[in-house]
């Protein structure tokens, strides 16, 4: 397919063998400037159509090519735009250079009309994000003033005044993510006169100041407005022409009213002092802004910081308290039979009318001698002695109390002595449960603090 280059056409797109356009019944224009074919019409406007072409000269590398062509008559008029339109590729020539802002490649007039020709960015504008993905986040705000401001910052300090900017003329780069300002149509030098007559409308409503809308003048403090009436969209999802048109200035008094979400504090002194209706009021330069702006990211950071440490903390914590909590789980065997066979040497000794202080250093040297020959860790060989231990000394209390004679040779001595190692593994049972539960408790209590 190729596109028929008249501004006038409804429906540009023809087969490649045609040489008369379908729709209009033109000659179709397939390249201009002898190095520049186009491809397909993307934009059309009061002024004229923009379109995607390739550099035939240039490995057919894509490029746009913004045509002037106005839709409107008068001679005044006239020469009004294309003094706009040859502006704008004079400031393209003047900012080109940064990696933000397209580079211009030519500039020429053919035939009836004149022609800008830029680099083409791939990716989509920030109104088409904001259809795409809904409303954007505080931290997507915050991303696009770090990344946009030095943008102006750097046409600013080249005494260049954009006058437009909006989501539509704000493009996110596809290869590096980056945002990138474009169509300084109506851009301005702020050495020269910035005044028009009252009723020219400079930039688009909603999104230009009020000192432009009213009497067209600009001043660095303009872009910055509607750099925050941007901010304010994308986050809103409500378009300011819509509050201009029913309130005037007046809502940006209160504009906070409209917010879905809150904004930080921080944010929304920035915001709030790009939003002002006189431009006395706002920021007067884009160092002011950066200087704020740096000064929430600082903090943000610090926060940011405190939080992962903390987190990572409680995980720390939690994972120590949940593997000792596991350890002494999997010791419930080993202390089972650590405690029975040391309660039935209990009673035996007693049996065996071996002397209660002796039999109990023998207990305890026999129990120590079982359980730190094991290859277990300190902690968990110190927690075996200490339940088998106190298993025992149970053991040796009730038996002591009881008094039953003879216990080995007597049925009835026989089932006390099963009944006790039943108890030994009981309490072995509920000190582990209560442990467990404990641990529990603990690691609760730090994810809480």
């Amino acid at each position: 397919m190729i596109c028929c280059a008249h501004p006038n056409c409804q429906y540009p797109q023809n087969p490649t063998e045609n040489n008369f356009c379908l729709s209009c019944g033109k000659k179709l224009i397939l390249i201009v400037g002898n190095r520049y074919q186009i491809i397909e019409r993307i934009g059309r406007g009061g002024f004229g159509c923009t379109y995607l072409a390739k550099d035939i000269q240039k490995l057919n590398e894509k490029c746009v090519v913004k045509q002037f062509a106005p839709q409107f008559s008068g001679s005044e008029a006239l020469l009004k735009a294309a003094e706009l339109f040859k502006q704008e590729a004079q400031r393209l020539q003047e900012l080109g250079l940064h990696p933000q802002i397209p580079t211009l490649y030519a500039y020429f007039e053919e035939g009836e009309y004149l022609y800008l020709v830029q680099q083409f960015i791939q990716g989509q504008n920030l109104l088409q994000e904001l259809q795409q993905q809904s409303t954007f986040t505080e931290a997507k705000i915050q991303d696009l003033l770090s990344d946009l401001l030095p943008v102006v910052q750097v046409a600013h300090q080249e005494g260049i005044i954009h006058r437009d900017i909006k989501p539509e003329n704000i493009l996110r780069d596809v290869h590096d993510g980056k945002l990138v300002l474009i169509d300084f149509g109506i851009a301005k030098q702020t050495t020269a006169t910035l005044t028009t007559q009252p009723e020219t409308i400079i930039g688009t409503r909603g999104y230009a100041a009020f000192e432009q809308i009213n009497n067209g003048k600009a001043y660095p403090a303009s872009d910055l407005y509607s750099l925050g009436v941007t901010c304010f969209y994308l986050y809103t999802n409500i378009h300011p022409n819509q509050l201009l048109a029913k309130r005037g200035y007046s809502w940006t008094s209160d504009w906070q009213h409209y917010l879905p979400h809150p904004l930080s504090y921080e944010l929304s002194l920035i915001l709030n002092k790009l939003l002002q209706e006189k431009h006395q009021d706002r920021y007067q330069s884009v160092d002011e802004v950066l200087t704020d702006l740096k000064l929430l990211q600082q903090q943000n950071s610090r926060f940011a910081k405190f939080i992962t440490v903390t987190s990572q903390n409680r995980i720390i914590q939690q994972q120590f308290t949940f593997s000792q909590s596991k350890a002494i789980w999997n010791l419930l065997p080993s202390a089972l039979i650590t405690s029975t066979i040391n309660s039935l040497f209990a009673t035996l000794f007693i049996a065996l009318k071996i002397r209660l202080g002796l039999g109990l250093i023998l207990l305890v040297f026999g129990l120590g001698i079982s359980i730190f020959i094991q290859s277990r860790t300190w902690f968990e060989k110190i927690y075996l002695f200490i339940i088998a231990l106190a298993t025992t000394l149970f053991v040796l209390s009730i038996s002591q109390i009881l008094r039953i004679p003879h216990p080995w040779q007597s049925a009835w001595g026989l089932v006390i002595i099963a009944l006790l190692v039943i108890c030994a593994g009981l309490l072995v049972f509920t000190i582990i449960s209560i442990s467990q539960i404990i641990y529990r408790l603990i690691s609760r209590f730090f994810l809480i603090t």
